[in-house]
């Protein structure tokens, strides 16, 4: 048995995050009169989650040898399941599978067996559990909780009580709750059964006996069984008492699973989302709850958060928050209410105001509150490059006429129903009558209409609202806001519905006519924010509307729904015609051949060139004098299969495995619109190994280059191998393997309507080879470049892991989840026809998130995986409620502010979610310095190449370049959009002047007077100290010795 060594994690930090995890070790487990709590604040983007991997495998490392832990449980607790996910294949450094209980403490009973396990390499287990505050700690806002829960009660206490047949019976009416029936959770009972193996595990039945024998409410519960004997389902009069007593129950089972997690580190990941959890004497029950897990035994506990507190309040806030409030409370809980620490930072703080305040020198302070807050908390922040930030105004549309006369009915609407609206619905959310589902007064309308429908009629006549025989055929929807106008102005307008994916930010060859006539430096991924929660599902559904309507306008598809599109024939299956496969050539191009794809890769001809980016048919003559060989035959596909080296060594030819490999799907999440290949591809697989087994017959075609070039099989094979080196563990078959599922993703694509009708209105040539005009669409959007930078990220999100063939499959899997994800269907509500709504399906823009603050989308991290691919959608609106710490930067660095902040700090919060390691602007500016690298290496993985080449310039930038900063054309784009004239204007000049000196009131009560003090006395913030919390530089000054497979580590 070999120990843990975290100096492989360690080796993948840059040295600013391993100083941070020696400070915060240091702090935790070594320091006098260690608290055992610490905050990382780092400036978001700079990749808290990947210190706390740092952290996590030295933990592990410390703790191995202890002989008073048994095991090592590490404790992850985030604010929603799509940012756990995101973040859990960081956090698990030993490669073991986590307890993934995102969803409630509760349940730790159902998988609490599995703590006990071994780790693999039969060292000391570690255990990765995580879950969501939400349904763990609160327990009043569903008292009865899920039905999962209350078969779980229900089991336990039979087992406790040694209960009856009858009284079980009887248990199962009290907590059958909102199951239909008595038979169905008797069902979801027996399903629990089963995932317990029978039994629940001793600690945690022991410490709920415990806790419902001190409370009585084992007596409650009994007295209720007697109540309930032979009754079938519950009185009314019961049913209060039978919620009290569950929401109870749930509470007394969720202290018993604190009992028994044992937790040795506990991470809360963006805890300013549940930062009541923090106060135990204002929190509640709740509070109570989480303290239980935070004060257990020997536990330390890490905070992340790059806004741990409100940095900036105003006397009005809206929400309530206090940012002097709001700190000293995440301070006295980081100092364990050590009211002498807290009394030297308070201390610290009113000197530095009253020395800035007065302009005289603050540095001594500073030294003296630095020492102070670094006992428990650091934060580090990238060096400011002048120009980072580009502010832009979109262009503004002054409303129109209809605009204007749908406010007033909108207007006239409100006051009848006595539910006023203000101006900002109007201007925030396009056709508000139509999305205005979850404000009251949607509520107050529907209400009315079941009263008296005829009192309103003419109030519902003059709304601008969304027609839906309108949208039914496909007719032209006037945008009805002067917002949506400017982003469709940047959008659509400037043809990217022409576009399957983004241009990639290194291209190979000269884009074609399509991507040629886009600007490719505005091209990037736009993020909407908006305060307003129907403004996501408005955009999402009229920009997704308009990109499909350009696109089928003129077509064959004349009506929009979900059956015309399926009457569309898919042009990419495979058919039989007369006993023999018709789809020759629809197997070539999605076949991984991986002769040819050597001959024919496009960064070969590339540096073939000189670096010179030549057109598609330059590159298809250039490979062709390559090929020249054999016999010209009548079919390309026949030429294709007749070159040796069509499949890997080791990689069996049984037909019926390869079909099922090529007709593979990643995910049950994938698009179940498009037909499948089905099982007439065998047939065209036995064909195709008939020409490869023949003896010397090498074939040549005037479309073989091309099909070299630009296949999706032979781009997905070439993109896949760009990640192979000679200390991985691959094989060619596992790589073959991978292309092919990858190969059957792209196939999907092109097999949608959208993209048939697309590449029939854009194929100028008229070719009736449809499979000819999808290898022309991969050369003119230079599809093999994109890929290569699409798995440069994916494959750094994974560093760490040595990369073999089954890694290779999960990073093809991926990459067609989100290439081939379903498109979101949203609905518009129809005043036209009473109960019905208006369907409009959007993938070109897509809503993330719920359309309420607490609502959770259960498709939040497909969306995120698609937005973060170089695919559709190409815009995503949301609201900045809830976003912390997500990821949308791999092809983005635009964040279109859809209404003016409130607060200065908001800017950076949005555009932190663009701002981040590796992020599109970064790409774009390494790609426009280190091309010539590229072209002058023979390193098959050009992102490598191009990152290895930024490292060594701009050392001035220390660790910060090339990964976060790099200077260069691209920079993030901060996008406003405000009506002409608007008060809005006047707002934002402000808050952009808050947004410099905002840092300087760091600590102080009552901010906008500072504020005001400091803008009257013209300070420069710039020439002012500021204070410095980056953590002292570590002991270990130079990188690690890595193990070769390591790159850098995606945050």
């Amino acid at each position: 048995m070999s120990d843990f060594s975290a100096d492989a994690i360690l080796a993948e930090l840059k040295s600013f995050q391993r100083d941070a995890v020696e400070h915060v070790m240091y702090r935790l487990y070594d320091a006098p009169n260690a608290s055992g709590r610490f905050l990382v604040a780092d400036e978001t983007g700079l990749g808290k989650s990947v210190i706390a991997r740092g952290i996590i495998a030295r933990t592990i490392e410390r703790l191995q040898h202890d002989d008073s832990v048994d095991r090592i449980d590490i404790v992850y607790i985030c604010s929603n399941s799509d940012l756990a996910s995101q973040n859990l294949r960081r956090l698990n450094v030993t490669g073991d599978p986590h307890i993934g209980l995102t969803s409630r403490l509760t349940l730790l009973a159902r998988e609490s067996h599995r703590l006990a396990g071994t780790n693999t390499a039969g060292r000391k287990p570690v255990n990765l559990v995580s879950f969501t505050p939400g349904t763990s700690f609160e327990m009043g806002s569903f008292r009865t909780g899920s039905g999962e829960e209350r078969a779980l009660l229900h089991i336990i206490l039979s087992e406790l009580f040694g209960l009856s047949g009858p009284q079980q019976d009887s248990s199962k009416v009290l907590f059958q709750d909102s199951i239909r029936t008595p038979e169905r959770f008797a069902l979801l009972v027996d399903r629990m059964l089963h995932k317990l193996d029978g039994r629940v595990e001793q600690p945690i039945l022991r410490a709920f006996e415990r806790k419902i024998a001190e409370s009585r409410l084992g007596d409650s519960y009994l007295s209720l069984l007697s109540d309930l004997a032979g009754e079938g389902t519950v009185p009314v009069f019961l049913k209060e008492q039978i919620r009290h007593l569950t929401a109870k129950l749930r509470a007394a089972l969720a202290a018993a699973s604190v009992d028994s997690l044992e937790p040795d580190l506990i991470i809360l990941d963006e805890f300013q989302r549940f930062r009541h959890l923090l106060d135990e004497g204002e929190g509640g029950d709740a509070a109570k709850l989480a303290h239980d897990l935070f004060n257990y035994s020997d536990a330390k506990v890490l905070l992340l958060s790059a806004t741990p507190y409100k940095p900036f309040t105003q006397a009005n806030d809206e929400s309530g928050d206090d940012h002097y409030h709001d700190l000293m409370t995440t301070l006295s809980f980081l100092a364990q209410g050590s009211s002498v620490a807290i009394a030297d930072i308070r201390e610290g703080f009113a000197e530095y105001r009253q020395q800035i305040v007065s302009g005289k020198p603050a540095t001594e302070h500073l030294a003296r509150l630095r020492e102070n807050l670094l006992t428990i908390m650091s934060r580090t922040e990238r060096p400011q490059l002048g120009g980072v930030i580009r502010e832009r105004q979109l262009p503004s549309f002054p409303p129109t006429g209809a605009d204007l006369a749908g406010f007033v009915a909108l207007e006239r609407l409100a006051t009848e129903l006595g539910t006023p609206i203000g101006l900002e619905y109007w201007k925030s959310v396009p056709y508000f009558a139509s999305f205005m589902d979850n404000y009251k007064v949607a509520s107050a309308l529907d209400r009315r209409l079941l009263d008296n429908e005829g009192s309103i009629a003419g109030e519902l006549k003059d709304l601008q609202q969304i027609d839906a025989h309108t949208i039914s055929s496909y007719g032209q929807i006037e945008f009805g806001n002067s917002h949506l106008r400017a982003l469709a102005a940047e959008t659509l307008d400037k043809g990217w519905w022409k576009l399957l994916w983004l241009p990639p930010s290194l291209p190979y060859l000269a884009p074609g006519s399509i991507y040629g006539s886009i600007a490719n430096e505005d091209v990037t991924k736009r993020v909407v924010f908006s305060s307003w929660t129907a403004t996501p599902t408005a955009v999402a559904s009229l920009l997704s509307y308009e990109a499909e309507r350009r696109i089928t306008e003129g077509s064959r598809l004349t009506v929009n729904s979900s059956e015309a599109r399926q009457s569309i024939s898919s042009r990419l299956d495979y058919s039989v015609s007369d006993d023999r496969p018709a789809r020759m050539s629809t197997l070539a191009m999605f076949w991984p051949h991986p002769e040819l794809a050597l001959a024919g890769d496009p960064l070969r001809v590339l540096r073939d060139s000189g670096g010179d980016r030549i057109t598609a048919d330059e590159a298809e003559l250039f490979v062709s004098t390559r090929l020249a060989t054999g016999p010209e035959t009548k079919f390309a596909w026949e030429a294709f299969f007749s070159r040796s080296g069509a499949r890997p060594a080791g990689l069996p030819l049984e037909p019926s495995k390869l079909a099922q490999l090529l007709t593979a799907r990643a995910t049950e999440g994938a698009d179940q619109n498009e037909n499948s290949a089905g099982r007439l591809i065998t047939a065209h697989v036995s064909h195709a190994i008939e020409i490869i087994n023949r003896p010397e017959n090498v074939a040549s075609h005037p479309y073989l280059a091309r099909l070299a070039l630009h296949s999706p099989g032979n781009i997905a094979y070439r993109a896949l191998g760009r990640l192979r080196d000679d200390n991985d563990l691959t094989s060619d078959a596992g790589q073959w393997r991978a292309a092919a599922l990858l190969s059957n993703g792209i196939r999907s694509l092109f097999n949608r309507a959208e993209s048939m009708l697309l590449l029939d209105k854009l194929n100028s040539a008229e070719d009736e080879y449809y499979w000819r005009a999808v290898l022309d669409y991969c050369a003119d959007g230079n599809l093999q470049a994109a890929l290569d930078e699409y798995f440069f990220q994916l494959r750094s999100e994974v560093a760490g892991a040595v990369l073999d063939d089954e890694l290779l499959m999960a990073l093809a899997e991926r990459a067609v989840s989100a290439i081939t994800m379903r498109p979101s269907v949203y609905h518009a509500r129809n005043h036209s026809a009473q109960g019905e709504s208006i369907p409009l399906t959007a993938r070109f823009a897509l809503r993330y998130g719920g359309k309420s603050q607490n609502e959770e989308s259960a498709r939040q991290p497909e969306i995120r995986n698609a937005f973060n691919s170089p695919f559709w959608p190409f815009v995503l609106a949301s609201t900045s409620v809830g976003q912390e710490g997500i990821d949308f930067h791999w092809w983005s660095h635009a964040v279109v502010h859809w209404n003016v902040p409130s607060n200065p700090v908001d800017f950076e919060q949005r555009e932190g979610r663009v701002n981040r390691f590796a992020g599109h602007a970064v790409r774009k500016n390494i790609a426009a310095a280190h091309a010539s690298d590229v072209v002058s290496s023979e390193d098959p993985n050009p992102w490598k190449v191009a990152f290895e080449a930024a490292a060594v310039t701009h050392e001035e930038l220390g660790d910060f370049s090339p990964f976060w900063v790099y200077p260069g054309d691209a920079k993030i784009e901060r996008q406003l959009v405000s009506f002409p004239l608007s008060r809005d204007l006047t707002k934002i000049d402000r808050l952009r002047e808050a947004l410099t000196l905002y840092r300087l009131t760091l600590g102080q009560p009552r901010q906008e007077d500072m504020l005001e003090i400091l803008k009257r006395r013209g300070v420069d913030a710039a020439s002012m100290p500021v204070l410095n919390l980056s953590p002292p530089e570590s002991s270990i000054t130079a990188p690690i010795e890595a193990p070769p497979t390591m790159k850098p580590k995606d945050i």
